[in-house]
């Protein structure tokens, strides 16, 4: 799990969740591209193009590396202090 870096699981990329059912949800990759970086991926009547995805995501990634990465680091600390126990 810790090799994985995912859109739909980091939290600045997650909305609060409008039914109370979850504190957070994930953003659509589409709404993430326009809104961080200005790209328009997954046009409606479009086909879906899995590679503009994956350079997304990778954008993104790339893009906030350094949080993302702190964030990940303190998960993988809490893992194992946890683990230890």
């Amino acid at each position: 799990w810790y090799f994985t870096r995912d859109t739909a699981k980091y939290e600045p990329f997650m909305k609060v969740d409008p039914t109370g059912e979850k504190d957070f949800i994930p953003k659509k990759l589409k709404v993430l591209a326009k809104d961080k970086l200005g790209l328009v991926i997954q046009e409606d009547g479009v086909p879906h193009c899995p590679l503009e995805d994956a350079v997304a995501a990778l954008e993104l990634y790339k893009k906030h590396r350094t949080k993302w990465e702190k964030a990940m680091s303190y998960k993988m600390e809490r893992t194992k202090a946890i683990t230890k126990c």
